[in-house]
Order: C-alpha cells, then structure tokens, then sequence
C-alpha cells in the first residue's frame, strides 16, 4: 500500500514528476483523486468520483490503475463514451504516464469485432464473386490493398466507406471469425489477443456493456482478474440501458434473407445452386418480412400521432406471420450444412443462419414480451416511415445491471465532471445501483469568482408561456451585443433554434459577427473548428453541443442557455422509468425529471470555462430560474460566481452577498 501510495505523491504533488513537464502545474484535487483511487484498488472497493474540468482527472486514474495493474498482476479496463476521449488518452495521456513510470506497461484500445476486417473472410469474399456487383468487387480489390499496409485492420479507418454488404462480409463475425477458422493474419483475433495480454484495455461503455450483459463468470467482468473505471460516467445509464437491450429492424431480417439470396439483384450464397427451391424459400421469407413489418409500422404509426416512437405495452401488436417462414429458410441451410456434396463455404452458411436465427428470437421476444422488467418499443424512421425498429431495453438499469456490476472482490471505479445534483451523488448512486458505494465530489480548480459571471433574465416571459418565443430573439440579440459574439447558444427545441436563426441573422451579420447554425447543412465537427477559427462567430447548437465541446480561449466567452433543458417524456423507456417512480411512491418531477435538467444544464454551464486563463458570461433567458421553486436547484448546481440580473428595459442589477446592489444599462 506504501509504495503505490509513495509513488503517486511523487508523481502529483507540488513538486512531483508532472509538474517538471510543460504545461503541468500542481493541482492538489489531481493528487486527492489518484490517492483515492489508490485506496479503492487496493481495498477492492467501488468508488464514485465527481470531478470537475481542470481537475486533470484522466491521469489521476490512469497512473494508479497501471501501477496496480502491474503490481497485483491485474487487468486494467478504461471505459469512455467517446471515440475523442480514447484518442486523447492512447496519443497524449499515456505517452505522459509512460515518461513518469520506471517500468514499461502495455495498453492497447479494444473496439467490438464489427470494426476490425478479417482477412479470412476477405479471402472468401473474393472467392465468392457471385455474391457481388462490379462496384463491390472494385472495393474488396481496395480493402485488399489497404489490408496489406494497415498495423490494426481498424475499417473506420479505411480511406473510403465500403457498401453495407462489402463491409458485412469481411469485418469479424460471430461464428464466421474464430481462433479455429481465421488464419494467423486475421486483424480482430489479433486485436482480442493483444487485449489480452495488455496491461490497459481502453474501450467504450457500448462494447464494454455488450460484452458484460454475456459474460457468465461472476469472478470478473470481461477479463480475468480485470477491475474497471469509467470516464465520462454520466453517460452510464442510458448507454448500459441500449447496450443490454435488444433491436431488430426491417433492414436487418431483409440483409440476413438476402445474404443467401437477393431476389433483385440475383446475389447471394444460392445464386449458382442448380434447385430454385432454396431460392423461392428467400422469396417467400422476403415477402413475408415485408409484410409483417408493414403490418408493424401502419399500428404504429396509428399510435405516434406526431412521434416516431410509439411504446408496445401488451404482447402482439401484430401476429406473427414471418418467424414462421425465416424457421423454414434455417431448416434449408441446415439441409445444406449437412450435404458433404454442397460447395457452399460451412462457414458462411452457418453466419448466415445465425443471423436468421437471431431475427426469428429477437422478433418472437418482442411480439410475445415475455420479460416484464423491459420496456418495449417500436421506432419509426424516414420519410412516411419506411424503416422500422423493434427495441427493448430495461426499465430499470439499476436493477438489471448494478447488484452485477458493484460485486465484491474487485473495484468499479466511475468519475465523470457532472454527476452531483444540489452536492450529492445519490441521484446517479440510485439510478446506477451503487446506493452503498461510497463517493468522493472534488472541488474545482478554477477561481469562478473572478473568471465567469452569470446573467439571469427575470422578466421574460416564462417558455411555458404565451409571449416567450416572441421575446427571445431580442434577448438573444442584446446578450450577444455584450461579447461580441463569441457565444454558443443552446437549445432544447429544432424549430425555435432555426426560428430565431432566421429572425437575428441579418441583424447579426451586420453586426459583423458571423452565425453558425447546427443542422444546416454542416456536421457537428465542420460547425466546431469553424467556431473556434472565427472568435467572432456564434454558434447556435442543439442536444450534441451541450456536452463534449471544449474551446478554450477567446472563441468561446459567452454561453446562452435559452431553457432550463427538461427533458419532454416522449421517448418510451423515460416515460417507464417515470410510472416505475410513481408506482413506487415517488414524484417522477423530482426524483426523475429535475435532477435529469439539472446534470445537463451543468453539463452546458461547463462549456465556458475550460482552462485557469478563461474568462466569460453565462446568460439564462429562462426566468422560471429565479420564479420557481426548483429553479434553486439548478443555481445550486453552479459554482459561486457573481450573480446579474438583466431586465427587459435593458438595466442590469448586480447581486453581491452583502446585498447592496448596482444598476446600470448595458
């Protein structure tokens, strides 16, 4: 325990190693989360970890988890949300940790074997050109190519996007890709040996839920002898909800029929097979998944009025007039499978009926709803809706995934900068399933007393209101005026964003600034680099910007929240998890919906400051702030900073603690 200990306070404190390196300076909450994660590991406790921006949090567990790894000969897992995340930690974060450490240590990220090509599957993919058209032929040409120089097989990394059917038929699959199977190339087997064998395994929570939900040894999560931590934990619930639920779409039940025959395009595994009876049983399998999902969608959509999710409360929606005809296609291949004169590949019938198999439970599970702890729905998608979805997931994740997860013997370590609501954790603690665990909330090392000021708007009209959606624009027009622009704009609502767009834009621009819109025709990614070039531009962003944008500097001195951001309980599985509260004698307002608004309002708050040399405005033009009872929840929820108040006649009232106040015009 000493020597762990002794080596992180060589490493963190005042005049540690990191604080040598450039661009590092001491920062004592660092030190208190790397020692605490220290006593977790070591006491084979969990540990959850509210740390705010700055606090250097992505080291502070990083150096003890490989000492600990490499001490006790365990395996470290990191799990993140985002891809961004991963990338800062395997090129900046480790290559710090590996010039603080005496001792080498392996880390390897590890993605879901849907993004790795195997080149055992490529070869077949090449012997079996029936199965392509020319254009799909010229691809696997290129992923050859591309093949024989790549060090990871990783096919995002392809300097090209193959067609869905290229790219099903040569990534990793289940069945089709195995250590038996898959020659010594094969980039995924490759990949699961080295994650094996590494000391770090760095992946995101989707993979790492998919992986849990189908491990059955109670002794470890994914690896022997693995503890994990999870970075950017506000995130858990609902990606552990999607990841141990289960989805089947039209277009996956039409790709596995059409794997073995495509009635349009005359490809597939029995194209060449002299009998058409194999063939006429894809036909016929095709024309009633086709029907069946009509079937869905048209009672659907007579249920979703505006929305296009519509939850299944009772068993059979519909009847189930296609599980039948997909038993009769698995009956053929297994015909074939068995027939030693067939020369079909064994391997890619038998990832084919997988498939098939695969469609014919998810479906029966979904019709027949035999689990009563899942809450079940239908998505609808497109124009006129002509993609349709079955998905489930659990109501409850606390109660489906936490006994699991916090287990004794090991330690879940999970921090994130946005998990207290009013300075406690029992909130994310309940919804997790860690009641019991115990919980650390650092400080921040930002002076928000001297580097951000927050304005609030009293006396425009409440959202809920008549009179709001009127009066924004010109609340949004005299903040911007203040910074210069320089602003990100947040909203909760598609249609309001555009509508003050529309009305501000000419006043905007000639004003000098230029206005950035999301949804206009640019990616999120474009939308970002163009705010940070242009420090005078102002970027109005819905749900995706109000977390993970982190522009330091002069870019960004100004964040405008138009509305506290309550959630509207459309989707399924949040109005479930609603009736779940108010059945058990809870307010789904407060134990639910509050605390929801109030993580992500912080959440956006924490876009503005992002380094210790920052400095702006938070602007609120939602006056249910300061005219609400809930809204001292959401101040609450902010560091200290000093307090405005800004009026429609244009004054501005500052509020100190002493309670003098002082009015001027902006």
């Amino acid at each position: 325990m000493n020597s762990l200990k002794n080596s992180l306070k060589t490493i963190f404190s005042e005049d540690g190693g990191l604080f040598s390196l450039p661009g590092y300076e001491f920062r004592p909450q660092q030190l208190k989360m790397a020692e605490a994660i220290a006593d977790a590991l070591l006491g084979k406790r969990h540990l959850l970890i509210e740390a705010p921006t700055g606090v250097g949090k992505s080291l502070a567990y990083l150096v003890p988890a490989i000492l600990f790894a490499k001490k006790e000969n365990r395996k470290a897992i990191v799990s993140t949300h985002t891809k961004n995340l991963q990338e800062q930690l395997l090129k900046k974060d480790l290559a710090v940790v590996r010039s603080l450490l005496n001792e080498p240590f392996d880390a390897v990220v590890f993605k879901g074997r849907g993004n790795y090509l195997c080149t055992t599957r490529l070869r077949n993919a090449l012997r079996q050109q029936q199965l392509f058209d020319n254009a799909e032929l010229d691809e696997l040409q290129r992923i050859k190519k591309w093949s024989l120089q790549s060090t990871d097989g990783d096919l995002d990394e392809l300097p090209f996007s193959p067609s869905q059917n290229v790219r099903q038929q040569v990534c990793s699959e289940k069945g089709a890709c195995s250590p038996k199977t898959c020659a010594p190339d094969c980039f995924f087997q490759k990949a699961r040996s080295r994650a094996r064998t590494a000391d770090l395994v760095i992946m995101n929570h989707a993979l790492f839920f998919t992986l849990f939900a189908m491990q059955e040894s109670e002794e470890f999560f994914i690896f022997k002898n693995d503890f994990v931590i999870f970075d950017e934990a506000h995130t858990l619930e609902q990606v552990a909800g999607t990841a141990v639920g289960k989805s089947i779409s039209h277009s996956q039940v039409l790709f596995a029929i059409h794997r073995l025959y495509n009635p349009r395009t005359k490809k597939g595994l029995f194209a060449r097979l002299k009998t058409t009876r194999f063939r006429k049983l894809c036909e016929k399998a095709e024309d009633a998944a086709n029907s069946f999902f009509d079937k869905i969608g048209a009672a659907a959509e007579g249920l979703a009025g505006r929305s296009n999710t519509v939850r299944v409360r009772a068993p059979f929606i519909v009847d189930d007039t296609v599980t039948k005809s997909l038993r009769e296609l698995r009956s053929a291949v297994k015909e074939l499978q068995d027939d030693k004169r067939t020369k079909l590949a064994k391997m890619d019938l038998a990832a084919a009926d997988r498939l098939i198999w695969e469609a014919e439970i998810l479906i029966q599970e979904f019709l027949g709803q035999p689990d009563r702890s899942l809450t079940y729905w239908v998505e609808l998608s497109g124009r006129r809706f002509p993609k349709v979805y079955l998905r489930t997931a659990p109501t409850s994740v606390a109660e489906r995934i936490g006994s699991k997860l916090f287990k004794d013997g090991t330690s879940v370590i999970m921090t994130g900068a946005t998990l207290s609501v009013g300075g406690s954790m029992a909130y994310f603690q309940n919804r997790m399933g860690a009641s019991d665990v115990e919980s650390l909330l650092l400080d921040s090392p930002f002076d928000y007393l001297r580097q951000m000021r927050l304005t609030i708007t009293s006396d425009i009209p409440s959202p809920d209101r008549d009179g709001y959606e009127s009066a924004l624009p010109e609340f949004l027009y005299r903040s911007l005026i203040r910074s210069q622009g320089k602003a990100l704009v947040l909203f909760t609502n598609t249609r309001l964003m555009r509508a003050s767009a529309e009305i501000l834009r000419s006043r905007i621009e000639a004003e000098g600034y230029t206005l950035l819109v999301q949804s206009e025709g640019r990616g999120r990614h474009q939308l970002l680099e163009q705010f940070k070039a242009d420090v005078h531009s102002i970027l109005f962003g819905l749900d995706s910007f109000w977390m993970g944008v982190d522009v330091p500097g002069e870019a960004l001195e100004h964040v405008i929240i138009t509305k506290l951001p309550f959630s509207v309980p459309a989707h399924p599985l949040v109005e479930s998890r609603m009736e779940m509260i108010v059945q058990r004698g809870g307010d789904a307002f407060l134990d639910y919906t509050l605390p929801e608004a109030v993580l992500k309002f912080k959440q956006g708050v924490g876009r503005l400051i992002r380094s210790r040399t920052d400095r702006g405005l938070i602007t609120i033009l939602d006056s249910r702030i300061v005219t609400k009872s809930y809204g001292r929840s959401f101040l609450q929820s902010l560091p200290s900073c000093p307090i405005e108040v800004m009026r429609w006649d244009g004054t501005i009232e500052e509020l100190y603690d002493d309670g003098v106040t002082q009015t001027y015009t902006a």
